[in-house]
């Protein structure tokens, strides 16, 4: 059976895990990997709204229920920052490191609560 790439990178970050699973030593890794990784600022969209932001920090919710959390600036108004699921953010450039980052932590915290 052949794996995605993705699911290759995710195993790649959770290596010390055979389970998957989330729960919070394996949020503690992709923490630590992502805070290594990620080039910020990053310009990314709320998967929900569109709405366009800036992710300038990550920070572990120390939640199994919240996973990861992204600090960001909205971009029409700095002033404005907020706290968002990183699972509920997507980087603007498809072709950045960071879509790729965001996109695997997305998916495995989506398909392994």
């Amino acid at each position: 059976m052949n794996q995605s790439a993705q699911t290759e990178r995710i195993k790649r970050v959770l290596g010390a895990f055979e389970d998957l699973s989330v729960k919070m030593e394996t949020i503690e890794v992709f923490y630590n990997y992502l805070t290594e990784k990620m080039n910020m600022p990053c310009d990314v969209v709320s998967v929900g709204e569109y709405e366009k932001y800036q992710l300038y920090g990550i920070e572990n919710s120390n939640d199994e229920l919240f996973g990861l959390l992204g600090k960001v600036k909205l971009i029409s108004d700095e002033k404005k920052e907020s706290v968002i699921p990183l699972c509920d953010l997507k980087a603007v450039d498809n072709r950045s490191e960071s879509f790729n980052l965001l996109s695997d932590y997305a998916t495995w915290f989506v398909n392994h609560q």
